[in-house]
């Protein structure tokens, strides 16, 4: 277990070392007893921010997944939801986190409610 926490440890300084802005921003990272990394927007964050935590992780982690969906909601709205996912140093990141409530005009999103 200790050897996970220093390891966690030293890819969270190699990757806000690689992203500075990834100090400033409101993320929260956990760090699993599994030896991954997840992180999540804190509580009470500015949703508008989502994008930009998003890139500065996938521009920090060489080769690192990146997925985005907007889906269409009952109420007209669009819910839009991006996943970074890479394997810095051996070790699992993940980054997933949601803007919901945009105006449809704010997004693009076909009639069928697809995925960007």
């Amino acid at each position: 277990m200790k050897t996970h926490i220093a390891l966690q440890a030293a890819v969270v300084t190699m990757l806000v070392a690689k992203r500075p802005a990834l100090a400033q921003l409101p993320i929260d990272w956990q760090l699993k007893s599994d030896g991954s990394i997840y992180i999540d927007m804190a509580l009470r964050a500015d949703a508008a921010l989502v994008p930009q935590v998003a890139a500065e992780l996938a521009r920090a982690m060489r080769g690192a997944r990146e997925h985005s969906y907007e889906l269409r909601q009952d109420d007209g709205t669009v819910t839009r939801t991006f996943q970074v996912e890479g394997k810095p140093s051996g070790v699992s990141v993940e980054f997933l986190a949601c803007q919901r409530g945009l105006p449809l005009d704010e997004a693009a999103v076909p009639e069928s409610g697809g995925g960007a």
